[in-house]
């Protein structure tokens, strides 16, 4: 049978964020502010308009830091790819939890990069929000090169800093 039902176009521009989220010991007693101010983010993109659209938002999460993942993946995991599935992501984001830990922001920011599909549409708008405690330095990849990586994505990365800045 023909179909000749017409299909709304689908916006062409997308939202995609990967939230990358310290689940370290020194987290601690900042986990749940760190969650909540991604999930705040979350929360205000998916009203964001882009004219008279509305963007599709896709957000992937990943958690680093954490004793409980493989070292050889330099403590990083992959918790969800690109989703449009808000409870999904908010389920698995706030289920995240601290546990020891080497915090490497710079491997984490370029894992995102290399492993989820950022698409090449110049229209769209990418962002990363690392949320975390520690200093950017720790860890075999230097965060300039995660960010050169992420420039040539066109991807934005965000810091969301937890805690004080005297620690």
């Amino acid at each position: 049978a023909n179909n000749t039902e017409a299909k709304p176009p689908k916006p062409e521009q997308k939202i995609k964020v990967a939230l990358l989220l310290d689940t370290s010991n020194s987290m601690d007693g900042l986990i749940n502010q760190a969650k909540t101010q991604l999930w705040e983010i979350v929360n205000e993109l998916s009203y964001a308009k882009c004219g008279t659209e509305q963007p599709d938002l896709e957000i992937a999460l990943y958690e680093y830091g954490n004793d409980r993942l493989e070292q050889s993946d330099g403590f990083i995991r992959q918790v969800l790819d690109f989703s449009e599935d808000l409870d999904e992501i908010s389920k698995k984001l706030f289920a995240l939890k601290t546990n020891g830990g080497s915090e490497y922001c710079g491997a984490v920011i370029q894992t995102s990069l290399k492993d989820l599909k950022w698409g090449t549409n110049k229209k769209d708008l990418k962002i990363i929000f690392i949320a975390g405690n520690e200093p950017f330095t720790q860890g075999k990849i230097n965060y300039k090169e995660a960010a050169s990586l992420a420039n040539e994505k066109d991807v934005t990365v965000n810091t969301i800093f937890c805690g004080n800045y005297e620690n």
